[in-house]
């Protein structure tokens, strides 16, 4: 049986996992506003995903030091790639079964929630068909 503890232990690891999600995909849109050079300025670029400007240059600057050739063009007020470039975001989410359920529980589930497992395969931008930067 769980108990509080082990309860809140699940939880807090299933939202950790919720939040790698909501960040692959947000990585996932940037890259397509940016390939598709439809950003906007940073100030409408961040309000288009839902954040600060702040937080918004911090993943640019976090997303160039991984080898994504981003820069900004005053003319045309949009981000875009220097080069050629794709990203490949690849994950799944696997519902378990009653017995996978209770094992992971420790022998009976009374709780109403449900865990599930989680795989992140590694984030990759795939640059000039040469360099691989994995995030």
């Amino acid at each position: 049986m769980l108990n509080v503890e082990s309860e809140k232990a699940v939880v807090k690891k299933f939202r950790k996992e919720m939040k790698k999600i909501k960040y692959l995909e947000r990585l996932k849109r940037i890259h397509e506003l940016i390939k598709s050079e439809n950003t906007g300025t940073p100030k409408e670029f961040a309000y288009k995903l839902h954040l600060s400007e702040s937080q918004l240059y911090n993943i640019l600057e976090d997303l160039k030091i991984k080898g994504f050739p981003i820069i900004y063009s005053r003319s045309l007020k949009t981000y875009s790639y220097n080069d050629t470039c794709e990203l490949e975001v690849i994950y799944f989410v696997q519902l378990l079964t009653s017995s996978e359920k209770i094992k992971i529980a420790g022998g009976s589930l009374k709780s109403c929630f449900t865990p599930m497992q989680l795989e992140c395969a590694d984030l990759n931008l795939h640059y000039q068909n040469t360099n691989v930067a994995q995030y």
